[in-house]
């Protein structure tokens, strides 16, 4: 790397924060790495979940997502969740893909494929309870179960997603996350007035698996706290880290600008360091005159807008700071000045998801104890 910025992600918190929730819980875990991980790396996560064995599972947006961890070599079943699973039926079939079923043209175009390879498939059937988003109706639940069946589908999993467990609260007995649980038990007890062959249940994401203990059933499907975000009742580690350093130190005369706008005005004369990260690595524009960064154990202010590729850092009380200095944008220091994902994203008015997910590809993930 000639340009000193760039993500890096601790495998073993990932690995470490997997297997407490999986003990917290008590039940198996799938690790959700859609969407490249939510930017972590979701080859090299799910390399380290494997070889640790702190995963029972991988969960998926897209059919593509599925295919690339396969052709990395991943053996773990992996969960294709949708919804841009039309035309790829025949691909999560050889691949060894489990599909879930959330639509009638999605079992129909599943059925064809079945009929086509003469030998049945496996899926799991999502079940809408009040999301409103994807899934069947409690209502048809059995009716799609029974059409599955004929056509050579063995529903083998039932699951459903919930809209509010990350914000209601666990004592609510009339909370939207219980209701959604009562809809999913009559969706539950229809498939099984026909029959089908549901041998694991869930429904938890990391909010309803650490909060609500009765959403928990065969398995949990967890992203954002096996990442070691969000605030849980037990401890997890933060895995991702933005690290850039000091390209350049200016002298600031009182009165100056800085940056586009000159919507910065020095107070004093300053110091302040050049930074080679902007808005096209992750570090957004709206964080502008909000954000903080890590520097020789200070925190030092962004000033002046973020620009595409440089940020301005006021390091006039850091006055041994030199050129080549590690800048730490997100995550965790050595000298203990970290920078939690939440705090991150509230600069830019962003959740944990958005911070992590907007990692540019241009940015270098760098792997820490990985195997």
């Amino acid at each position: 790397m000639i340009r000193r910025t760039r993500v890096e992600v601790d495998l073993a918190a990932v690995v470490g924060n997997a297997r407490a929730i999986r003990a917290f819980c008590g039940t198996d875990l799938y690790a959700v790495v859609k969407a490249d991980a939510y930017g972590h790396g979701a080859v090299a996560v799910a390399q380290a979940l494997e070889a640790a064995r702190a995963a029972s599972g991988l969960c998926v947006s897209l059919v593509e997502e599925g295919v690339a961890l396969r052709d990395a070599g991943i053996a773990l079943p992996i969960l294709v969740m949708g919804p841009s699973q039309l035309g790829g039926e025949d691909e999560m079939v050889a691949r060894g893909l489990t599909p879930v079923l959330a639509s009638d043209e999605e079992l129909a175009q599943l059925a064809y494929v079945v009929h086509a390879r003469g030998e049945p498939v496996d899926a799991h059937l999502k079940i809408d309870t009040g999301m409103s988003r994807l899934g069947i109706p409690v209502e048809r639940a059995g009716e799609l179960a029974a059409q599955a069946a004929r056509a050579g589908i063995r529903i083998v999993g039932l699951m459903t997603h919930f809209a509010c467990a990350d914000t209601d609260d666990p004592g609510d007995s009339s909370s939207m996350t219980r209701h959604q649980l009562a809809r999913f038990a009559d969706a539950d007890a229809h498939v099984r007035a026909v029959g089908a062959p549901v041998s694991v249940r869930h429904a938890a994401n990391s909010s309803a698996a650490l909060l609500f203990p009765e959403a928990r059933f065969d398995l949990v499907r967890c992203g954002l706290a096996i990442y070691g975000n969000g605030r849980w009742p037990i401890e997890v580690g933060q895995a991702m880290r933005l690290v850039t350093a000091i390209a350049q130190l200016r002298a600031v005369p009182a009165g100056a600008t800085v940056g586009y706008g000159a919507t910065w005005r020095a107070a004093r004369d300053s110091r302040v360091a050049v930074l080679p990260c902007g808005y096209a690595d992750g570090l957004p524009r709206r964080a502008s005159d909000h954000a903080q960064a890590a520097l020789r154990g200070k925190r030092v202010p962004l000033v002046g807008l973020i620009s595409m590729d440089i940020a301005i850092a006021d390091v006039t009380d850091v006055p041994d700071a030199v050129v080549g200095d590690a800048v730490v944008l997100l995550g965790k220091a050595s000298d203990g000045a970290s920078i939690a994902t939440a705090e991150y994203g509230a600069w830019a008015g962003l959740s944990e998801y958005e911070v992590t997910c907007g990692m540019s590809k241009r940015v270098p993930r760098t792997y820490v104890e990985a195997a």
